[in-house]
């Protein structure tokens, strides 16, 4: 098998999975390969050189399905959330990975254009088009880190973070809304995520709501006028 970028960064994801990214480094990924070390730098000249090209990897994996025409832009967003979400939960440490690495093609950046394209037709300028769409990438890249933390890769929860077991430690007697909010914090984890993806969506929409009411009443004051 020829040794070439690709191999290497495949060979590597494997390793990610069995090591997690603390125990990945590039003498066991060239062990992996049957090559000495020194054979990876014709391709990599660092680990962060490999790191970006393995999360570049991933994000293109994950883009190959493009989201139906004349979507709603809601819906738009809460596919590339979920889309995000599992393509950082399908590997090890998958959010330490992705978050803050370099995207070394521009196929994974342009694959957002159907999402600004469908905020800027609900009428967002890009400036708040971009800034949900940052904020949302912000907002699962955070969660999967947390969630990654709580839930092993075999999917066994670490019980120090059983809703119950958090519940235990808090005082209920003065902090009663901190004690029952342990349901919502450790609880189910898919119900967690969506619920933060709808407030998101819920600050997008009404923002362009009171935009759409700030052009009609300009609208209106401009026709006064001109009567």
């Amino acid at each position: 098998m020829a040794l070439d970028r690709e191999v290497v960064v495949r060979t590597a994801l494997d390793l990610l999975d069995r090591e997690g990214l603390d125990g990945l480094t590039l003498r066991k990924i060239a062990t992996a390969l049957d090559v000495k070390a020194p054979a990876l730098y014709w391709h990599f000249q660092n680990k962060q050189q490999l790191l970006d090209e393995m999360a570049t990897t991933m994000a293109r994996d994950a883009v190959k399905e493009q989201p139906p025409p004349n979507q709603p832009w809601q819906d738009h967003l809460r596919m590339v959330a979920n889309g995000l979400r599992q393509m950082l939960l399908s590997r090890r440490d998958g959010a330490r990975l992705f978050g803050g690495t370099y995207m070394t093609d521009a196929s994974p950046v342009t694959a957002g254009e159907p999402v600004l394209r469908a905020l800027v037709d609900a009428g967002a300028d890009l400036r708040h088009a971009v800034g949900v769409s940052r904020t949302l990438n912000c907002y699962v890249i955070g969660f999967v880190l947390e969630e990654q933390g709580v839930v092993s890769p075999s999917g066994e929860r670490d019980h120090r973070f059983d809703p119950e077991h958090r519940r235990s430690r808090i005082d209920e007697d003065h902090f009663p809304l901190t004690a029952r909010s342990s349901e919502y914090v450790f609880g189910d984890l898919d119900r967690s995520f969506s619920d933060g993806v709808d407030l998101i969506i819920s600050g997008m929409d009404q923002l362009l709501r009171a935009g759409a009411k700030d052009q009609h009443k300009g609208s209106a004051q401009r026709i006064s006028t001109k009567d």
